[in-house]
C-alpha cells in the first residue's frame, strides 16, 4: 500500500548519503545500524522503526522531516 512512499524515502536517504560522499558502510557505521539495513531502506523494501529514521537522519545531518517530505 505504501511501497512507493518507502521507495521515495529510500531515494532521499541515498541522495543525502551520496551528497556527503558516504558509502552505505560509512552511513551504517555513523547511524549505528548494519550496512544491509541501509541497503534495505534505500531500496524501499518496507518498514523500519522511527528510531532508525532518527539515527540515519542524524548521521546525514538532516532533520528527519526532510527525509519524510514525500510527494
Amino acid at each position: 500500500m505504501f511501497e512507493h512512499r518507502y521507495r521515495q524515502l529510500g531515494d532521499k536517504v541515498c541522495f543525502y548519503r551520496q551528497k556527503k560522499e558516504f558509502t552505505q558502510s560509512d552511513l551504517a557505521r555513523l547511524a549505528l545500524v548494519s550496512r544491509s539495513r541501509i541497503s534495505y531502506i534505500e531500496c524501499g523494501k518496507g518498514t523500519f522503526n522511527i528510531e532508525i529514521l532518527f539515527l540515519v537522519a542524524k548521521a546525514l545531518e538532516v532533520e528527519p522531516s526532510v527525509l519524510l517530505e514525500i510527494r
